[in-house]
């Protein structure tokens, strides 16, 4: 009996469709990025909107991994141009992009203070305060690196040896934390082998002061050095899943041939935090949080040329391809955008522009709680969506 032809939606139709559902995927990371780092109060935001406070996990902790995770399946298709046998074009594109990236991550949260610098004619002292308090590692210097490291070793290695190369990074990642953390919970906040790390090679002016011990900041880089290998294995398994979807000749069976390996990847994940004792942990980036955040990633991935190609429901993602055109300019927009909220005094008691938006806008609307919190957050996405749309229509893309 002859196979039934596929409808036009299921067919392959080249690489921009599936371009199209990777923008797509891009995009609603990056839209909940901006939505869970600009709450209009941390302090009463809802639950799934935080960061779990150490161990555990709360949507809010898919956020950075998929987006690490598309980036790798992105990898797959811009890096197979280069054949199977890499020239130096190759090398030179790949560390070149990893620099600038790496160099943006460092510089734009600086860059409101330096402009104020200048124009107050003191770009010394700017100088002086950056270097002493610059802080090295960040998200975009671990996408930069993940990026550099992985799409090189997807170029050199096989898919079998990618495979083994990610078990032995998670493993070996697993080894040093439980060997070189200290004190009764060797993956405490203030005990863990990432920690010590950083703060041996970058000391504690140049780490991130987000967390908290008995009401004080405490200097603790949820992007450190040491939990770097862990996030490689998530850009991994993105580029793998990509090569996945270029060899899939039916977008019908995506879902169910990634389906599977999500599955495994989740338990996996779930076995290894509560049978093995390596918690489920974003802020540490453990092994079992990459295997769980991964296998959910790929379920996302799978639905998203299911949604796109198959269903053909493009004008209802057509807002998220806005962001996923241009992911770069939209992060960079939003994270300078708040810098200079934050910034800016407002009257009224020294408030900040970010705290008088949000008592003049949204407390009004949805008081000083979770959905007031929520409705500045959306604000601020859709501004910074206006801003990227804008740009599209201008054709500027900020690429590295």
């Amino acid at each position: 009996m002859p196979s039934p032809s596929l409808p036009p939606s299921a067919a392959p139709r080249g690489p921009q469709a599936r371009i199209a559902a990777v923008d797509v995927f891009r995009g609603m990371t990056i839209a909940f990025m901006i939505i869970v780092n600009t709450p209009g109060s941390g302090r009463v935001s809802w639950g799934p909107l935080r960061h779990a406070a150490w161990h555990g996990f709360t949507p809010t902790d898919l956020v950075f991994p998929s987006f690490l995770f598309i980036i790798g399946v992105s990898a797959f298709f811009s890096l197979r141009r280069f054949g199977p046998v890499p020239g130096r074009e190759a090398w030179v594109r790949i560390w070149r992009r990893t620099a600038i990236l790496f160099g943006i991550g460092m510089l734009m949260w600086y860059v409101p203070g330096l402009v104020a610098s200048l124009i107050q004619m003191k770009p010394g002292a700017f100088l002086q305060e950056f270097l002493h308090k610059v802080r090295v590692l960040g998200v975009l210097q671990r996408l930069a690196l993940c990026y550099g490291i992985g799409s090189t070793l997807a170029l050199l290695l096989s898919r079998r040896s990618l495979v083994l190369v990610s078990a032995g990074l998670l493993l070996t990642y697993w080894g040093l934390m439980a060997a070189f953390g200290t004190g009764a919970d060797p993956y405490g906040l203030q005990t863990n082998a990432a920690l010590r790390l950083d703060l041996a090679l970058f000391g504690p002016d140049h780490l991130y002061h987000g967390e908290s011990v008995d009401g004080a900041p405490y200097a603790f880089d949820p992007e450190g050095l040491l939990s770097t290998l862990p996030a490689l294995v998530t850009f991994i398994l993105g580029y793998l899943s990509g090569r996945f979807l270029h060899e899939t000749q039916d977008r019908r069976i995506a879902l169910s041939g990634l389906f599977p390996a999500a599955l495994l990847l989740v338990a996996g994940g779930f076995l290894w935090s509560y049978w093995l004792g390596f918690p489920i942990n974003k802020k540490i980036w453990t092994s079992s949080y990459t295997l769980y955040v991964g296998g959910l990633s790929m379920l996302l991935l799978a639905m998203t040329p299911w949604i796109v190609d198959v269903r053909g429901w493009r004008r209802g993602v057509a807002f998220f391809e806005i962001f996923g055109r241009n992911p770069l300019l939209a992060y960079v927009v939003s994270e300078m955008g708040e810098v200079i909220l934050g910034d800016w005094v407002k009257g009224g008691g020294g408030l900040s522009g970010h705290e008088w938006l949000y008592q003049r806008l949204c407390v009004p609307v949805g008081g000083d709680t979770g959905l007031g919190s929520f409705l500045f957050s959306v604000g601020f996405c859709l501004a910074v969506w206006v801003f990227s749309w804008a740009a599209s229509r201008k054709g500027w893309i900020l690429k590295v």
